[in-house]
């Protein structure tokens, strides 16, 4: 199969950021003066921002309001994102390779436009993309297929001719359903859930030095 574009996911698939949203509520509180509890990652894992801004006002004594704390959220996402935030190993080896081979590339994520466009540029691979598209833009999660579908559409690609590249198990399967080629790479985000992805990919790789064009 000649494969004419690819879609890639940025966090956790291009950039090594799944991180942030595990310690973004302890730097929230330790820039509050507040020492988080041990256990707290695992209780903000499956919770709202909001969710987790009312916690921290009703368990740490936060006394700002709810919108003030989701934008003290913002602040410390955004900083790792502009200051920390780094390229997964082999990224840049990947880029360059399906550059060289003439295959079309796009961005497809659930972050932000102006996050990703920021980190993209300061990483330097921002001119490797033809079109960055977010789930914002196409009002859909990635429950549904229709940031990707946009993506190869802007492409000029079609399901068949297009490879996906993700970290998550949702994506994945959504990617997969819908008849792309799926690459899936490991994060250790979703490390609990690398035996439930790897069935539904075309090809799953430890690092992106491991892919081989199909």
């Amino acid at each position: 199969m000649d494969y004419k574009g690819a879609i890639f996911d940025m966090d956790g698939t291009l950039t090594d950021s799944m991180y942030i949203w595990d310690v973004a509520g302890e730097t929230y509180l330790r820039n509050h003066g507040k020492s988080p509890a041990d256990d707290l990652r695992d209780r903000l894992r499956p919770l709202s921002l909001t969710q987790a801004a009312e916690l921290f006002q009703k368990e740490y004594g936060i006394t700002d309001t709810i919108p003030e704390i989701l934008k003290g959220f913002d602040q410390v996402v955004e900083y790792e994102y502009r200051v920390n935030v780094t390229l997964k190993p082999g990224a840049l080896e990947l880029l360059d390779d399906l550059k060289r081979r003439g295959v079309q590339m796009s961005v497809a994520t659930s972050s932000p436009r102006a996050i990703v466009l920021m980190v993209l540029e300061r990483l330097k691979i921002l001119p490797y993309f033809s079109h960055v598209v977010t789930c914002g833009d196409v009002g859909k999660g990635k429950d549904r297929p229709d940031v990707y579908d946009r993506a190869a559409e802007l492409m000029g690609t079609g399901r068949a001719d297009t490879l996906v590249f993700e970290d998550a198990l949702h994506a994945v399967t959504t990617a997969s359903g819908a008849g792309y080629y799926v690459v899936g790479i490991y994060d250790k985000s979703e490390g609990i859930n690398e035996d439930l992805i790897k069935p539904l990919c075309s090809q799953y790789i430890k690092n992106l030095y491991d892919f081989v064009m199909p």
